[in-house]
């Protein structure tokens, strides 16, 4: 998150940045605590999932072992007509699975276990 962002803001310009789509983030609807005095704050939309990884050492990447908190949401394109591109410095490549897809990957070399877990929660 950069400084002046929310949580729901960082997730949209990161979706742009590495897919270049635009998206709406979907949220799961909270009561509203501001209601009687929306000059405390708002709402904010509520991630799917909150994780804190373990990251290992890499020394292609010069990091060493570390935590990351990822907040993670559901998201669609606002228009469908847009077309995804892969910014080649996030990864090598981007494409579209169906949930029976997503359900045969192998968590040993093709997708991070949490990452299937949570795409096939949402793909109910």
């Amino acid at each position: 998150m950069d400084a002046d962002e929310l949580p729901e803001d960082t997730a949209r310009r990161e979706c742009k940045e590495e897919t270049n789509l635009d998206v709406e983030i979907v949220g799961e609807a909270q009561t509203n605590l501001f209601q009687e005095n929306p000059k405390e704050g708002r709402m904010l939309k509520k991630p799917f999932a909150l994780l804190l990884e373990n990251i290992p050492e890499s020394i292609r990447l010069n990091e060493p072992k570390h935590q990351h908190m990822d907040f993670v949401y559901i998201a669609r394109p606002i228009d469908e007509s847009q077309t995804p591109k892969l910014a080649e410095e996030e990864g090598t490549k981007l494409q579209w699975f169906t949930r029976e897809e997503i359900a045969s990957l192998d968590e040993q070399t093709e997708i991070f276990s949490n990452v299937k877990q949570y795409a096939l929660a949402v793909l109910k």
